[in-house]
């Protein structure tokens, strides 16, 4: 119904309106967000013609609706749900009667004192003793890790929320939000000490997690990065438009003077039930029965951080229990901060971080972590660290040697992504998430995992993890029409040359461009992982320098998992030179040689003149067609140098190039400045760059693939078209991959200069 204005301050009014007043009635905060117009233009001109369209973005209000005038009626208008997100069967005010802030219903709010009696009678059953107690006196009630999901009776699972935990006490007017090291926070997070404030009842002690969501709707913990350090008032009020938080509260240890500690967990829950809205920016932590292992399933296809599981019968208690059990969908851990070392390149402040753990009053080394970081994460864990310099290392226990390294007293504690514990101790693939004041340096120890009898299902069920298991969608859609190739023909290629390709796909970054109707259709380049990708498909989340923001990028290292990427219409597979672990440092340098006009001929001539060169430097090299007129010519570096450096010597590997053949080849990168000549190019070593994988499919007429090729076969008779998904899997039956040496092997970049200079009698005009 179209009223007439209110006045602002109503956004945040709940209670009764007395008779013969405008709007008289009851009123609640039903929800809260915004929005933004669908169509272009303006909105008041959309509404004057009796039909707007907004995507609104509320607690319970999501996606699109349209506003539409009734036929005849000047002020009655419906507001209807666009299909593009699921649609419940109830009305959104029948599923979700409460208010946001209060969590009391329209007629709740009429009497609240009866609905307070309610409260106050389920105490009263409970036989919940009254006492006082502040969260100074109860430590926090901490979960066991433990290696594998599981299901049972007797137990409960919850999300666990990649947030901020915290102790939410209220005391009539005052509400203080404590963390895990003591510290008070409420001013870091006034909205949700003043969601907490609009609460009916006036005393209460609440455990949960303060969450900030990504733009998917996950909890993501670097996000909350831009609020957990913030002080100034100042700058938390700008930050809240931009990085909102809600409180998740899964327990309740206190409430209107009862002491709930001693109640079985279920019954604690059921009271902060009663305390809590569903939805809002204080809100009650759900959970389900018995069910364990298909919940870890569903967190793990959400890539949420995984499950706590919780004893129905637990009391609250202080410190970790075996009662409590969390079940990672990732590995995770806090680490102490005990150095760094010098930034290389073009990186500022930093390279890497040296990591720790407590075993005892020891501070052992771990691992150092370079991964993870945009230069917000950099700048703020840099000034962080500089007061805290010192000239020796602080661990007790190993820490590398020698120059470049730099050290700090261990007060600072990161949170830290990995994917596994080594056999010596350290991590493997570690990425830096964010800096945590809400945890103790000396509460950094390695997590054991649990030990206690979990529960075995009933005689003959067993329950289990869905595991990966990719079914085709259209195999027989054609991808090739003039060849009648299918998308199912694609898949069995990629399935044929997997031991051969997944050695280069190994643990590195993967971009796609991917053909959903085959090559004559619409393509689009995919770096960021699809929302909808399961939990068992491996994804590293990297900051992009030239997107400006964090991507989800796709790890393929199993077959299924490149099933999985082929299965979306994937036909094509660029790659990072680097890998995870080593991101700013590639495993082989690329020359890139690019005809766009010039004949297949002179390409060839090219890379024997490069294949030549390098011989003479003493350089291993290896070859292989791109899959359409070029060659690529490759060079190992083992991870030893920088990108940069990489980029600087390829540059002048490509100067020799030129000089061996300028008749042919150029180093001028716009196409109409090359003159017909083939292309040298160098700029594809860089952070991030990618290059098309060897034996990828290239989406061009006869489906060629880029082949690993023997120098003795780079002759003017190569046909680089001849290698395709039909002949490519029969030539490499019985002949081994003669590119395979490039993950392995280095080079002296420093003796090959020297010989350069001697060769040409005078210094390179590129220095390294």
């Amino acid at each position: 119904m179209h009223v007439e204005d209110h006045p602002i301050e109503y956004a945040d009014f709940e209670g009764v309106i007395p008779p013969d007043n405008y709007g008289a009635g009851a009123v609640i905060v039903w929800d809260r967000g915004w929005y933004r117009p669908v169509k272009e233009g303006d909105p008041l001109e959309h509404l004057g013609k009796g039909k707007l369209e907004v995507e609104f973005f509320g607690y319970k209000m999501r996606g699109r609706w349209t506003l539409a005038r009734m036929s005849g009626k000047e002020k009655e208008w419906l507001l209807l749900k666009k299909a593009d997100t699921p649609v419940a069967q109830e009305e959104l005010t029948d599923r979700y009667p409460q208010s946001i802030l209060s969590g009391l219903t329209l007629e709740e709010i009429r009497d609240v004192p009866a609905k307070l009696a309610v409260l106050h009678a389920r105490l009263e059953a409970l036989k919940a003793p009254p006492r006082e107690f502040s969260p100074r006196e109860q430590p926090f009630m901490l979960a066991t890790l433990a290696e594998r999901p599981f299901s049972g009776q007797e137990w409960l699972f919850e999300i666990k929320y990649d947030g901020v935990r915290v102790l939410a006490h209220r005391r009539g007017d005052a509400v203080e939000l404590s963390g895990r090291s003591g510290q008070v926070v409420t001013g870091r997070y006034p909205e949700l000490a003043r969601a907490l404030h609009r609460l009916p009842v006036e005393r209460f002690l609440i455990d949960g997690e303060i969450v900030a969501f990504d733009d998917s709707g996950r909890p993501s913990f670097q996000r909350l990065q831009a609020r957990m350090g913030l002080t100034n008032p100042l700058d938390i009020e700008r930050a809240m438009a931009a990085v909102p938080v809600v409180g998740i509260f899964f327990d309740c240890l206190a409430l209107d003077g009862h002491d709930l500690r001693r109640l079985p967990l279920l019954e604690r829950k059921e009271c902060l039930r009663l305390l809590l809205p569903p939805l809002g920016p204080a809100r009650y932590g759900d959970h389900v029965l018995e069910h364990g292992a298909e919940f870890f399933a569903a967190a793990s296809e959400q890539r949420l951080e995984g499950v706590v599981a919780k004893k129905v019968t637990s009391l609250y208690v202080g410190g970790r229990s075996r009662e409590w059990v969390k079940v990672k969908c990732q590995r995770r851990q806090e680490f102490v901060i005990g150095g760094y070392t010098a930034p290389q390149g073009s990186r500022g402040y930093f390279g890497a971080l040296h990591l720790g753990l407590y075993e005892g009053p020891r501070l052992v080394y771990v691992s150092k972590v370079g991964t993870g970081f945009d230069q917000t994460l950099l700048k703020k864990a840099w000034e962080a660290l500089q007061p805290l310099t010192r000239p020796t290392s602080p661990f007790d226990v190993g820490g590398p040697g020698g120059r470049g390294n730099h050290w700090v007293e261990p007060r600072l504690v990161s949170e830290v992504r990995f994917t596994e514990w080594t056999k010596a101790g350290g991590v493997r693939h570690p990425a830096f998430l964010g800096l945590r004041d809400d945890k103790k340096p000396e509460d950094c120890r390695r997590e054991p995992s649990t030990t206690i009898p979990l529960p075995s299902p009933p005689l003959g069920e067993r329950i289990e993890v869905r595991g990966p298991e990719v079914k085709i969608t259209n195999p027989k859609k054609i991808f090739w029409p003039a060849e009648g190739y299918t998308k199912g023909d694609l898949v069995a290629y990629y399935e044929a040359v997997a031991p051969l390709l997944l050695p280069y796909l190994k643990d590195r970054p993967l971009v796609l461009t991917r053909y959903p109707d085959g090559i004559t259709g619409k393509s689009f380049f995919q770096k960021d992982a699809p929302e909808f990708v399961p939990g068992w498909v491996r994804t590293e989340r990297m900051y992009s320098k030239d997107a400006e923001r964090e991507i989800d990028y796709l790890i393929v290292n199993d077959v299924e998992t490149l099933r999985y990427v082929v299965n979306l219409g994937t036909i094509p597979l660029h790659l990072w030179s680097s890998r995870l672990g080593s991101l700013d440092r590639p495993d082989w340098l690329i020359l890139d040689l690019d005809p766009k006009g010039a004949p297949f001929t002179d390409v060839v001539k090219v890379a024997q003149a490069l294949h030549r060169i390098l011989g003479e430097l003493d350089l291993p090299n290896y070859v292989k067609t791109s899959g359409g007129t070029g060659l690529h010519v490759l060079v190992p570096l083992g991870a030893r140098y920088t990108h940069e450096e990489a980029r600087t010597f390829a540059r002048l590997l490509a100067l020799l190039g030129v000089e061996a053949a300028p008749e042919i080849a150029t180093i001028a990168r716009p196409v109409r400045a090359r003159e017909g000549k083939v292309y040298v190019d160098f700029v594809q070593n860089g952070h991030g760059r990618t290059v098309v994988g060897p034996f990828s499919v290239r989406p061009l007429p006869g489906a060629p693939a880029s082949c690993p090729l023997r120098w003795e076969e780079v002759t003017a008779r190569l046909d680089p078209a001849r290698f395709t998904i039909k002949t490519l899997p029969a030539r490499f039956e019985k002949v081994p991959d003669p590119l395979a040496p490039v993950l392995a092997g280095t080079i002296d970049v420093a003796a090959a200069v020297a010989l350069i200079e001697r060769r040409l009698h005078r210094k390179p005009q590129t220095p390294l």
